[in-house]
């Protein structure tokens, strides 16, 4: 029998089968709806949110926790930073923070930050500025020296943009343009992409789907940025060095 339109296949005739006898149902139509109805199900169970949703999620969730740690580098004109931080909730932290600048010595230091307080023991610097010994009979290689404030708020200030309420600040202003939401994969975990793409630059971050906890976050450009976040909970409070390893540098008079 013909096809009443053109366009559509031709079906033959069901044959007739004895009353009584056993009912097959047409095998063809169920090959036809079972991966349209698998594919309806699976949509529905992976709904993704929408871009601007899940990074006030994620500044939310980021913002909650007790500590974690942040490992990554970052670049601001020709300085690159590379660190490796423990950061608690309050803004404290302590770890280690690598400055890099062309034609020069990478300076390493250790940091301990608590308030506006700021401890570094760097060795390299140290003997960059020329200085092999210090008063007290103290060891360059392992004293802590105190930080004037405004170096103390240049340490700072390199962390607390990733960081505690300054995260929440930096995906504010950074991400203005339209988002995208896509899955993904890191080693041996899935995870949500949101991503911003303008111009010569991008921004990514890669949640973690069941807690919203940020996992990592890269920005191409001018001031390229590539951070890992781990170890996220409660950590012990970040405490002062001993005061008999501490180098406490004499104020300095103002000048004229």
């Amino acid at each position: 029998m013909a096809s009443a339109h053109p366009n559509l296949p031709t079906l033959g005739r069901p044959v007739r089968r004895p009353a009584g006898g056993p009912r097959r149902g047409r095998p063809w139509l169920a090959a036809v709806l079972a991966p349209a109805l698998a594919l309806v199900l699976a949509s529905c169970g992976q709904s993704l949110p929408s871009g601007s949703y899940l990074v006030h999620r994620v500044a939310s969730s980021m913002a909650r926790l007790g500590a974690y740690r942040i490992t990554g580098s970052s670049r601001a004109v020709k300085t690159t930073t590379s660190f490796s931080v423990l950061v608690r909730r309050n803004g404290d932290f302590q770890g280690t923070l690598d400055i890099a600048v062309p034609h020069a010595a990478i300076f390493r230091s250790d940091v301990i930050a608590i308030g506006s307080t700021v401890y570094v023991r760097s060795p390299t610097e140290l003997q960059e500025l020329g200085i092999s010994s210090l008063p007290g009979n103290l060891d360059p290689a392992t004293t802590w020296v105190l930080q004037p404030k405004m170096v103390a708020r240049s340490y700072r200030q390199s962390v607390e943009p990733f960081s505690g309420s300054g995260l929440a600040a930096t995906l504010r202003r950074a991400l203005r343009g339209p988002l995208t939401v896509s899955r993904s994969k890191l080693p041996g975990v899935g995870v949500l992409v949101v991503e911003e793409r303008g111009g010569s630059s991008s921004l990514r971050l890669f949640v973690a789907p069941a807690s919203d906890h940020l996992l990592e976050l890269a920005i191409t450009g001018d001031q390229p940025v590539s951070l890992r976040y781990s170890a996220f909970g409660l950590a012990k409070p970040v405490a002062a060095p001993p005061s008999s390893e501490v180098y406490v540098p004499p104020t300095q008079a103002p000048p004229g």
